[in-house]
């Protein structure tokens, strides 16, 4: 049962989590293209089975994010240049739920994200020091 309660902890990881700066761009002929809706499969080591919510994000042509990290809703704007992918302006609803462990592990990876590699309808996620700490399937 979820509960509408604020959570300092939680408000601090999704204010650290996406505090990049960056403005909106059109990667569609982007060889590393993130456009449309990824299933997160793992963050930092952790597989995201077993959620309140199936996590995804969804990557618009526009520049534009938004998901679910199993449990809370999320949104906001990324830019990309190359397999640098930075999130900016973000925002996410405050609510706890059964999998907030999943949902750490994901924040964790957000706020540690610096590269991408995609190859076929997979991606993997890298920290600045090319440790991996997210994949993910399009859908």
């Amino acid at each position: 049962m979820k509960k509408t309660l604020f959570s300092t902890t939680l408000l601090a990881s999704f204010s650290i989590m996406f505090c990049s700066c960056a403005g909106s761009k059109n990667f569609s002929d982007n060889k590393y293209d993130m456009t449309g809706t990824w299933n997160i499969v793992t963050a930092m080591d952790k597989s995201t089975k077993g959620g309140d919510k199936e996590p995804e994000i969804i990557f618009g042509k526009d520049g534009k994010i938004h998901g679910n990290a199993s449990v809370n809703s999320f949104f906001g704007g990324y830019t990309q240049k190359g397999n640098v992918i930075e999130f900016s302006n973000m925002g996410s609803t405050r609510m706890m739920g059964k999998s907030m462990d999943i949902e750490q592990a994901i924040s964790e990876a957000f706020e540690k994200t610096h590269t991408v590699k995609v190859k076929g309808n997979k991606a993997t996620v890298y920290d600045k020091s090319g440790k991996k700490i997210m994949t993910m399937k399009k859908k």
